[in-house]
């Protein structure tokens, strides 16, 4: 962290370091320098914290130990079972989270397979931020893992009579490749994902100055970030970003994590953020799902979209994740369609951040100990009554 308008850059060079990425929404750096180095750092002039990058991971899908379900001929299009126990079906008729461009849903991952015919029309936007460079390059943002597109496709497969269909299936979708295909990456590199899903494609943050950022019909920003990642170290800096999301209005949902442990990991511990548990098809709780989550959704043996036009059954918060994701773009689309801007500042009736999470928690089917509880959080959520309670 600095001082950005005290910050000595030159004394930083002499002591061999160099600057690899500069943030514009927060006031840091990531500083590649000797490691003798570091101790001397903290005397440079603006610099008022240092912290040593963090490895996060894509949270293991672990499939049935079959191969993909490969499709030479397009199979006829399966409702997933996750899909169908959130009542997203039943939601459809109202919205399928299409807004005209208004609703966007940033997808940090480890990319997607951009040509899947199950995804390539929801595919709004894509870029890389691997290794602090940002690319726009489908080359470089392109899924070699399988992760990425397996999440996307629970959020947004189309409803097109092929594969699967998603929770919104008519929603757009940033997909920000912040993981490389082996599905690790850098706290530094998720921070500028963040970033770049707040600046959108134009690179502006609020680029025609009304001061309303998400929602807004000439501004380009995600409404949602969904990230199937974590660490298990805190952060400040990474934190920070996050924060700065959040108060520009946008959701974080992330994964609460698959370590079986008493608590969510980084960054879904943050209070900032909702993070999601995973339940299986009897609405038991996923043995490796974290506790203390805000909310749970299906996330055993998941059925989505696959690279090379293929489709996999996955496991993991991972696989929760991106359900939540789905019922917040609906929530949205659908009061956005109703009511236009989806955060009028100054007005009672915003869809706010915390407005979209108290539906959630109110309309979730709560099972478990009444109320939240460590298992379920406030239990699984329901894209039917979600919706309907935000539109009224």
């Amino acid at each position: 962290m600095i001082d950005k308008n005290s910050f000595d850059e030159k004394a930083v060079q002499g002591l061999g370091g160099q600057i690899k990425i500069r943030y514009k929404l927060i006031p840091a750096v990531v500083i590649e320098i000797p490691e003798n180095a570091i101790e001397k750092l903290k005397s440079v002039k603006g610099v008022k914290k240092i912290e040593l990058d963090k490895i996060a991971y894509a949270y293991p899908g672990n499939g049935r130990g079959r191969p993909p379900w490969y499709t030479p001929t397009q199979p006829s299009q399966v409702i997933p079972w996750g899909i169908d126990r959130i009542n997203a079906p039943d939601v459809w008729n109202i919205t399928t989270g299409a807004s005209n461009g208004v609703i966007e849903v940033a997808v940090l991952d480890t990319g997607v397979d951009w040509d899947h015919p199950d995804l390539a029309a929801n595919i709004a936007w894509g870029v890389s931020t691997i290794g602090g460079v940002v690319s726009t390059d489908p080359a470089d943002w392109y899924d070699g893992n399988g992760h990425g597109t397996h999440v996307i496709g629970t959020i947004a497969a189309l409803n097109n009579d092929i594969g699967v269909v998603g929770v919104a299936p008519n929603v757009e979708i940033y997909a920000i490749k912040v993981l490389d295909d082996r599905g690790s990456g850098t706290y530094s590199d998720i921070m500028l994902g963040i970033e770049q899903a707040l600046l959108g494609p134009d690179g502006v943050l609020d680029a025609d100055g009304d001061g309303i950022i998400v929602g807004d019909p000439d501004d380009d920003a995600a409404e949602v970030i969904s990230m199937s990642l974590g660490g298990s170290v805190d952060d400040t800096a990474l934190h920070d970003m996050i924060i700065t999301a959040y108060n520009y209005g946008v959701v974080i949902v992330a994964a609460a994590g698959n370590e079986a442990a008493d608590q969510p990991s980084y960054p879904a511990i943050y209070p900032e953020v909702i993070a999601v548990g995973a339940t299986n098809s009897t609405d038991g709780v996923a043995w490796f799902s974290n506790l203390q989550p805000e909310v749970a959704a299906p996330g055993v043996d998941i059925l989505s979209t696959y690279p090379d036009d293929s489709y996999e059954t996955l496991s993991g918060t991972s696989m929760a994740t991106p359900h939540v994701s789905g019922v917040v773009a609906l929530i949205q689309a659908a009061y956005y369609n109703k009511y236009g801007t989806v955060l009028p500042v100054g007005t009672f009736d915003d869809l706010t951040t915390d407005t979209v999470r108290g539906i959630l928690h109110v309309t979730a089917d709560d099972l478990g100990d009444t109320g939240w509880d460590i298992y379920y959080g406030y239990g699984i959520v329901r894209a039917d009554l979600a919706v309907q309670a935000a539109i009224g």
